[in-house]
């Protein structure tokens, strides 16, 4: 997939999230690093197209605390409560990320 397309479809999904205050794109060649910013948290996403790698990490105080890859071992969730673990999953899109996010963020009334 293209990085405009790629990002076209991120910025799409993040504009129904009305708790997402602000968005910011780096697109650098084959690469995008968008930033949704959720007050002083926020989501990072990275896209290489060449590897069609693909991250998702939401991060608080300067440290991940949720997330999603498909970076080595294929795609899998790094679970809010331990972020060190690799679950195993099926590809998961930004919708899903967010939607698992957003799930996780009222649970402790970020949001």
């Amino acid at each position: 997939m293209k990085v405009s397309k790629f990002t076209n479809n991120v910025l799409k999904i993040a504009k129904t999230f009305e708790w997402v205050k602000r968005i910011a794109t780096a697109p650098e060649g084959k690469v995008v690093r968008i930033r949704l910013w959720i007050n002083e948290s926020f989501v990072n996403i990275y896209y290489n197209t060449m590897t069609e790698t693909t991250s998702y990490a939401y991060i608080e105080s300067n440290k991940r605390i949720f997330g999603a890859n498909n970076m080595n071992i294929g795609w899998h969730w790094h679970p809010y409560d331990n972020v060190q673990k690799h679950e195993p999953g099926k590809a998961i899109t930004i919708a899903e990320f967010m939607k698992a996010l957003e799930k996780e963020l009222m649970k402790r009334n970020k949001i």
